[in-house]
């Protein structure tokens, strides 16, 4: 085989390699957010703390909670706990990786009961997930209120 015949060869299997492999880090961090989704809505508390790292920052509107036990104890644990009959939806979900970070856009509605008040939130999310000893854990998450489009200008 001539060198020039091996240098293409190669270039293809590069090409095929290097997307498989990003199309599974993808499938990788959209199977997390999956489990994610699954364990808040079914209240898997375990399930829902074992995918977040200890260092996460998580961002609420007004809230800013710093590291695993303030988010946990301060806001996901009591306000998942608190929920009862909870429907969610994630919509225009975008995903982005780099090697072992990676970032999740989306938007989201929830509704649920909570202290017999119906909650009805939608808005966006942002989450950066971070691949630590072979598994995905949220490393960030922000909610923020929904941001609607405005009409695009009319072309005349």
């Amino acid at each position: 085989m001539s060198t020039n015949r091996l240098v293409g060869v190669l270039a293809l299997l590069v090409a095929a390699v290097v997307p498989a492999a990003a199309q599974s880090a993808e499938a990788e961090v959209r199977a997390a957010v999956d489990r994610y989704n699954s364990a808040f809505v079914s209240k898997n508390l375990p399930a829902l703390k074992a995918l977040l790292a200890p260092d996460i920052v998580l961002y609420e509107h007004s809230v800013r909670n710093i590291g695993l036990d303030d988010v946990w104890e301060h806001h996901l644990r009591p306000e998942v706990q608190a929920f009862t009959d909870t429907k969610a939806e994630f919509t225009d979900v975008r995903v982005w990786v780099a090697g072992d970070v990676a970032l999740v856009t989306r938007l989201y509605s929830i509704r649920a009961v909570m202290d017999g008040r119906p909650i009805d939130a939608r808005g966006n999310e942002t989450m950066g997930w971070m691949r630590r000893d072979g598994q995905w854990k949220a490393i960030h998450i922000h909610y923020s209120h929904p941001c609607p489009r405005q009409p695009q200008p009319s072309r005349s």
